[in-house]
């Protein structure tokens, strides 16, 4: 990279690691002990039982309800008796890596091809391999994922998404690279798209689908040719190795081989049971008198069966609640009552109007780049189809927005391209500009 790119890499690391120190120290500072979600209680409940000895082991006995990824993480705080502040903090700055994750991820369009020619108002569109436009769309992608409201408040909470959506970002920075046709497919970045996607399962176990569809899609895009297949075959072959261990052990301790979690029954019956309205509701679970003194496997096949039978009994209904899951995840403000009206609802509102809108804007002028959207867009509309699903919620779109503001920022740059040409010229060149030797 040029020393251009090490400033606007650095610059939009140290902005998101100072928004993000300063928000946990302004939000958690008084009270750092407090926790807000009940996730958050389960995942320090199972870092402190890792930290001690016991092995992962949640509130229920139950020891294959988690995967052991951000768990692990407490434990470490945990273990050496360091106090809850030294958690979060370290797990801001930590998250503050996703701005110049986003930031490679955007420059990573370098090899794909270019965008229409003409912007609107008749202006010359730059090519997407244009130095300066992925320079500015960089840029900009990075500074949104640094000063993200979502990502900001959630870099403090005891959950997962601030981990995930760095390490899922970077993987996808990579896969990137490796649709490139312009680019060798190396197999060291297949061994890094692997082992980063076996971190994403090992904190979020809803991303194991993206380990069948990245490999699908280094072999679709280099058009199934040999150095696709070896690409393709390091990715699964390192997720199945960075993955056995822990399927070992469940199948050790559970006597059945899991290779996630197994808690797929009760998620799926807290996404369909006769009462779901799209959003996380388990209260009553912990109560039912059928799930009581189950071993963990039947208790997982227990809440997969009375799933299964709500589906059945009403299949109508799934499609209506997935398009309230839809909704859920997409809203423009947060699900949660407290945060429906206020400031909250009105930086959430603010903030996702601009966001999409500009991605509208950058995807249109970006559009016959179909390489490259369609590629940066397959973890949205993956997480979004497959919490269409499951239950829906803020939380799971958050990881993938970095994907949605490198779109953003393509239509700012633009944007503001178009408002620099209209103030020096008065009359659009006819000729536009010239890639890979052909003229336009």
């Amino acid at each position: 990279m040029s020393r251009s790119a090490w400033a606007g890499l650095i610059t939009v690391f140290l902005v998101a690691a100072t928004v993000r120190i300063g928000w946990v120290v302004a939000r958690h500072g008084r009270d750092p002990d407090t926790l807000s979600y009940p996730d958050e209680y389960a995942y320090r409940l199972a870092g402190r039982s890792l930290a001690a000895g016991g092995g992962l082991i949640d509130e229920f006995g139950y020891r294959a309800t988690y995967m052991p990824g951000y768990p692990a993480f407490i434990a470490v705080f945990e273990r050496l008796h360091l106090p809850l502040m030294a958690t979060r903090l370290t797990q801001a700055v930590l998250g503050a890596l996703v701005a110049p994750a986003t930031f490679l991820l955007a420059r990573a369009g370098g090899g794909h091809p270019r965008p229409p020619d003409r912007m609107g108002g008749g202006h010359p569109c730059p090519p997407l391999t244009a130095p300066s436009f992925r320079g500015c769309v960089a840029l900009f992608a990075g500074l949104a994922a640094a000063l993200d409201p979502f990502l900001v408040f959630f870099s403090g909470l005891l959950l997962t998404e601030t981990l995930f959506a760095v390490v899922l970002v970077a993987s996808w920075w990579l896969v990137l690279l490796l649709v490139d046709r312009n680019r060798p497919a190396s197999l060291p970045v297949s061994f890094g798209v692997g082992l980063l996607l076996v971190i994403c399962v090992m904190l979020r176990p809803a991303s194991t689908i993206m380990i069948a569809i990245a490999p699908a899609m280094v072999l679709v895009y280099r058009g199934f040719a040999r150095p696709a297949w070896w690409s393709a075959g390091v990715i699964v072959a390192v997720a199945i190795v960075g993955l056995f261990p822990w399927a070992a052990r469940n199948a050790n301790l559970l006597g059945e081989w899991r290779w996630t979690t197994t808690r797929g029954g009760i998620s799926l019956y807290d996404a369909m049971h006769p009462g779901a309205t799209g959003g996380s509701s388990l209260a009553a679970t912990k109560t039912d008198a059928g799930a009581a003194g189950l071993s963990e496997l039947e208790w997982d096949r227990y809440w997969h069966d009375r799933a299964m039978t709500a589906v059945r009994a009403d299949p109508g209904r799934v499609v209506t609640l997935a398009a309230r899951k839809l909704l859920r995840t997409w809203n423009l403000i947060p699900n949660e009552e407290n945060s429906r009206r206020g400031a909250p609802a009105i930086v959430s509102a603010a903030w996702m109007i601009a966001a999409l809108a500009t991605a509208a804007v950058g995807w249109w002028q970006v559009r016959r780049a179909v390489r490259w959207w369609t590629v940066l867009l397959v973890p949205v509309a993956s997480f979004t189809l497959l919490h269409m699903v499951f239950v829906g919620s803020v939380r799971y779109r958050i990881p993938v927005m970095p994907m949605m503001f490198v779109l953003s920022a393509a239509g700012v740059c633009q944007l503001l391209r178009g408002r620099a040409a209209g103030r020096s010229t008065t009359t659009a060149p006819v000729d536009g500009s010239t890639l890979g030797g052909r003229s336009t």
